[in-house]
């Protein structure tokens, strides 16, 4: 994957573009990054002390059309990632290729500020836990909807980089289903190149065919791309294909992990460790 880029300083130079007496809005910031679904992004950013003296150049109405300055200089980094992330999907394997599953594995992350905190941690069929890592990494890239592994992937590596081994690692997220075929699950699978399953608590495919055997189809485009997941009655976890496994292995390995909670048991473990070590790693949080 290509090195990862500080969005906050490409939305700064932008700004910085603009000329003295002119304006910009947040969407035309979030059109010049290369992705309107960044208005959001843009809109919170302004907000940091980082952008207080170049703020008031970003307003939401301008006074007049004359105003708006639109002509940016940009490469679009967003519209370049989404390319990316095209082009990663192809390289997604979707078979099993990882031999026998003694360990299986849980990251998550949580944030404070631009700190985000991982941990990894590795269970046993038993479900014991046998290793664990945890890391801080810097993280310059704010959540836009359908760019997470370009904020999250490195600080998940990192925790995973941080253990003993494992055979399956589960991720906090979307595998292929993901709108261009490559969630964080997929991105952390191809760039460390293990076998991941995704695993969240909410869809970004809508469409959900018949159900069997406790599960779903999630369906894009025709095809299926993971599992809407429901065990002893809770509300479904959407289980895909991450990199170098099957829907089927998938969809079973969470189904044997998972122990009174909606979540398996790795993710689980490692998503209330991560808080926990979120909170002793931020002065003043509860």
């Amino acid at each position: 994957m290509e090195a990862y880029i500080d969005l906050y300083q490409a939305l700064r130079d932008l700004i910085d573009q603009i000329p003295e007496g002119m304006f910009s809005t947040p969407l035309d910031l979030a059109d010049a990054l290369g992705d309107r679904r960044a208005v959001r992004a843009v809109s919170e950013a302004i907000q940091r002390e980082e952008f207080r003296d170049a703020a008031p150049k970003v307003v939401r109405r301008p006074v007049s059309v004359e105003d708006v300055f639109r002509e940016f200089s940009s490469d679009r980094p967003l519209r370049r990632l989404r390319e990316l992330q095209k082009t990663m999907s192809k390289q997604v394997v979707q078979e099993d290729k990882q031999g026998a599953t003694k360990l299986v594995a849980g990251v998550d992350a949580a944030y404070g500020d631009d700190e985000a905190y991982a941990v990894c941690v590795v269970l046993d069929r038993q479900l014991e836990v046998v290793d664990s890592a945890s890391v801080t990494v810097n993280i310059r890239f704010p959540y836009i909807p359908g760019y997470l592994s370009f904020r999250e992937a490195p600080v998940i590596e990192a925790a995973a980089g941080n253990v003993s081994g494992f055979d399956i690692l589960l991720v906090n997220g979307h595998g292929i289903a993901h709108p261009r075929g490559c969630g964080l699950a997929s991105h952390v699978g191809l760039d460390l190149g293990v076998a991941t399953i995704g695993v969240a608590r909410r869809g970004l495919v809508r469409r959900v065919g018949a159900a069997e055997d406790g599960w779903a189809p999630l369906i894009y485009k025709n095809s299926v791309v993971g599992a809407a997941l429901t065990i002893d009655g809770r509300s479904p976890v959407y289980v895909s294909i991450g990199h170098n496994i099957s829907l089927q292995t998938s969809v079973r390995i969470v189904q044997r992990t998972t122990r009174g909670g909606r979540l398996p048991e790795p993710l689980r473990m490692a998503h209330r460790a991560a808080e926990e070590f979120r909170r002793q790693g931020v002065p003043g949080s509860a």
